[in-house]
């Protein structure tokens, strides 16, 4: 049996899902479980404490990051006109070598995404959290956005439109997560 030491601190959510998933939430690192109706609160707590290894490390990496931005602050606001400065030549130069149109662009306070698309609307948003991030970062999540206007899904034809236009695009999804 696992100590309450050795057991991170945790908070469950009973879904209609097959099996247990886990997260490491920014800012602050909590833990979050999300269970079947059908797994046993000591099934939970034995899956957490056998990831306890994890999660210390996953805090860590979050710990590491500086502070979400807020929206409305000036820092923010600067940031915010400089992503939209940097990825617009980005967004031109990729949306006309990979034969898509040159969406519109949002750029957002986010805090579980760096960017996202709108096939319908032509429409990519993306995180003013890239703007503390390597440029090379941000051609990923561009590219990628504009991947979506060909294949909406993360489908097969999806990860090779995504191979085609940037085949190193798994290292830098690492780096950009903090997994490298």
């Amino acid at each position: 049996m696992t100590s309450s030491l050795e057991r991170p601190q945790y908070t469950v959510t009973r879904k209609r899902i097959r099996t247990l998933r886990m997260t490491v939430k920014a800012p602050h690192g909590s833990v979050h479980v999300s269970a079947p109706f059908h797994v046993s609160d000591a099934a939970i707590a034995e899956f957490v404490a056998s990831k306890a290894s994890w999660i210390r490390k996953a805090q860590q990496r979050i710990a590491a990051q500086p502070a979400p931005l807020e929206p409305g602050d000036p820092e923010t606001e600067r940031l915010r006109r400089q992503l939209r400065r940097d990825a617009q030549p980005l967004i031109a130069y990729w949306a006309e070598r990979m034969d898509v149109p040159v969406p519109h662009l949002t750029v957002r306070t986010m805090t579980t995404r760096w960017g996202s698309c709108n096939k319908d609307r032509q429409r990519i948003s993306l995180s003013t959290e890239l703007a503390r991030r390597d440029p090379e970062l941000l051609e990923y999540v561009i590219v990628h956005e504009l991947a979506h206007l060909i294949e909406p899904s993360h489908s097969q034809r999806f990860y090779r439109v995504m191979d085609t236009y940037l085949p190193d695009w798994k290292a830098k999804r690492r780096i950009l997560n903090g997994r490298s």
